[in-house]
Parts: structure tokens; C-alpha cells; sequence
């Protein structure tokens, strides 16, 4: 009789499917309880497409966060208008912290609060 082929990758694909979407607050922005900024993970494709050509400039923060901010109804936040207008008028360092937020490598916003 045939056996079916262990999918070796369905396990990594349901875990990334089951990742939660985190909510980042920025209150510099005003962006707090139902504004807050929601991330679902990146896939490696969207991590790809950001960095490609582009990971010595620093608006690469501001092309992370138009891309994935959402809104709680899941609609993006930001559109390419905003993204001229991050570049001259926004704070870097609010930029950078964000970004940094939304790419998972700076404390979560738990911990955040917390202080």
C-alpha cells in the first residue's frame, strides 16, 4: 500500500501561522489603546523586499513601518505620502525605536508599560 510523504514542514508552518499579532503603542503619536499599532510577523519574502538594496539607509525604519502597521480593523496605517512625510518631519529617534519595535528586535511593549 502507498504512505503518504511526511510533510517535515507543515510544524514550522503552523507555528508561524499561529504567531499573534502584537500591539505597539507609540505615545509620541498619539498612537495609544484603540490607535495603537498592530504587527503581524514578517514573512521572510516581506523582510526580503524591505532590506533588498536598501539596508545601509536609515529609511529602511520608515519603509518597515509603512509596511506593516496596521490598524485594529487589520488596514494599513501609513501610505507612501506618509512615507515622504516620515523622512522630513518625524523624530528619527521615535522612527528608530519603533521600527526596531515592529521588527522584534527591541523589548516588546509589555515590557514597555511596564516601566
Amino acid at each position: 500500500y502507498y504512505m503518504a510523504k511526511k510533510d517535515f514542514l507543515e510544524g514550522a508552518i503552523n507555528h508561524f501561522k499561529h504567531q499573534e499579532t502584537r500591539i505597539i503603542e507609540v505615545p509620541e503619536w498619539n498612537l495609544i489603546g484603540e490607535d495603537a499599532i498592530y504587527v503581524k510577523p514578517f514573512t521572510l519574502l516581506e523582510k526580503d523586499e524591505i532590506f533588498k538594496g536598501n539596508n545601509t539607509s536609515l529609511t529602511v525604519l520608515i519603509d518597515v513601518i509603512v509596511k506593516k502597521s496596521l490598524d485594529k480593523n487589520g488596514d494599513k496605517m501609513f501610505d507612501l505620502e506618509a512615507k515622504i512625510k516620515m523622512k522630513r518631519f518625524v523624530d528619527p529617534d521615535v522612527l528608530s525605536r519603533v521600527a526596531s519595535e515592529i521588527l522584534g528586535t527591541n523589548t516588546s511593549s509589555e515590557d514597555l508599560k511596564k516601566n
